[in-house]
């Protein structure tokens, strides 16, 4: 039987859908980290903005509060007439005057804002020529000349009321940056919200650009699929129709030779010509009829089921006869169940295997030969077991190979074609099957089926 030429299917549009996969999950990614960067970056700079607009406003603020607030204490310092009193505000200007030099300290530095730092200038320096005038009215106030004190303020409240336009100013300054900065922190926000609407629009264009690439690269590799699967069921069914021509072209020969052989044979003309020939056309006869076997297992499992119990029942009648004419032991315990295979399918798996089973013995052991069924999940397992000769890993590796027989089986008669039905028949009812041999020790097969009710549901 000539063998058929593997059906190649192409595969040439993964690599591209990989690509295409790869691009997309990259640029998804890679728009998403420029947005949380640009987002990110935004509410940093909005956080410094905010905390030295927020910073500067209080300082000036402050510092004007409290100005103003010691203009007050010198004034109270004058109408105080208890010596007590008068020690209790020194002690509150101690305090102001500390507060004023801390808010200084801290706002000198930060006054960096256009017309911030002259007014912040002006205001040190109005500080400066005012504080001789303020401490001279305190020390008139002590030694209780109240008199001149309020001399003394009265003629510095010109500097006074400026000391308050000058923090005014500098307040007025920093809520006018601070508008600014709230402008420059929206204008910031919106950028980051523009640049990443543009990434993913432009990605969910590209993904839906890419999508319709991968659609037509999907519908062109499942129209190559359906190609190649139906190329490969045309070389099947050529193949098991070649197979049947096969068959049927020596079936005619074989006849005619098997009618010469007999006519030897019953005039007892050449013996020892005869019984040779016998055997050989025997053995053709019996590759013939296998070949045929494998030929139309195909045809025969269509939509078929059948129960097991009424499948073994028959073939352990047959099967038994068989295994004691060599003084053999035959075990048989199944469960009943129903499974998707053909009734004579299934009788001709399990015959094959005890038939190899027999076929396989050691002389020198009493045979055992056992056929087990049972439920296994959702499927059937048919286990055919014995303690035969056994197989080699590499001859078990081949042993559902058409034709392979081996080293240690070659002088036995038999067609090399018996595990492969049994392979083919259990594959083509959606079943699987496996070998367990070791040399000198027996082989067990384990043939997995589909149940019935499972196919259903």
């Amino acid at each position: 039987m000539t063998s058929a030429k593997p059906v190649h299917i192409p595969n040439e549009g993964a690599p591209h859908l990989r690509r295409a996969f790869a691009i997309i999950i990259g640029g998804f990614l890679l728009a998403n980290a420029v947005s949380i960067y640009l987002v990110r970056t935004a509410q940093f700079e909005v956080k410094a903005i905010s905390e030295y607009a927020l910073n500067s406003t209080e300082l000036a603020s402050r510092l004007s509060r409290n100005l103003y607030k010691k203009r007050l204490l010198i004034e109270a310092h004058i109408f105080e007439k208890d010596s007590i009193n008068m020690q209790k505000i020194e002690g509150e200007l101690v305090g102001i005057d500390a507060v004023i030099a801390d808010t200084s300290r801290a706002y000198g530095p930060i006054a960096l804002a256009q017309g911030e730092r002259a007014a912040w200038q002006q205001l040190q320096s109005d500080i400066a020529n005012v504080q001789p005038s303020l401490d001279s009215a305190l020390d008139l106030s002590r030694i209780n000349k109240d008199q001149e004190a309020q001399s003394v303020m009265k003629a510095i409240e010109a500097p006074l009321e400026k000391l308050n336009d000058d923090t005014d100013t500098l307040v007025r300054i920093n809520r006018v940056r601070a508008e600014e900065e709230v402008d420059a922190i929206k204008g910031l926000q919106f950028e980051a919200l523009v640049v990443q609407i543009a990434l993913t629009v432009a990605w969910t264009a590209f993904a839906l650009l890419t999508a319709r690439l991968v659609l037509r690269l999907l519908r062109e590799r499942e129209r190559q699929m359906r190609e190649a699967t139906t190329m490969l069921e045309e070389r099947n069914r050529e193949l098991d129709a070649f197979a049947g021509r096969v068959a049927h072209d020596l079936r005619g020969p074989l006849t005619t030779i098997n009618l010469a052989s007999s006519m030897l044979d019953n005039q007892r003309l050449a013996h020892e010509v005869a019984a040779p020939l016998r055997r050989g056309v025997n053995q053709m006869e019996t590759i013939i009829k296998d070949l045929l076997a494998l030929s139309r297992i195909s045809a025969q499992t269509m939509d078929a089921n059948c129960q097991t119990t009424e499948v073994v029942a028959p073939l352990e009648e047959d099967l038994r006869p068989k295994v004691e004419a060599v003084a053999g032991e035959l075990n048989v315990q199944i469960t009943p169940a129903v499974v998707r295979c053909n009734p004579g399918l299934l009788r001709q798996v399990l015959w094959n295997l005890a038939e190899n089973a027999v076929k396989y013995r050691r002389p020198e052991v009493k045979l055992h030969v056992a056929i087990q069924g049972r439920l296994i999940s959702d499927a059937y397992e048919f286990s055919v077991s014995d303690n035969g000769t056994g197989m080699s890993p590499a001859d078990a590796r081949q042993a559902f190979e058409p034709f392979f027989r081996g080293e240690q089986v070659k002088g036995i008669p038999g067609s090399g074609l018996g595990l492969s039905i049994v392979k083919r028949a259990v594959e083509a009812s959606g079943g699987s099957v496996l070998v367990s041999s070791k040399p000198g020790e027996g082989t067990i097969v384990k043939i997995q089926l589909p149940l019935a009710a499972a196919k259903a549901a």
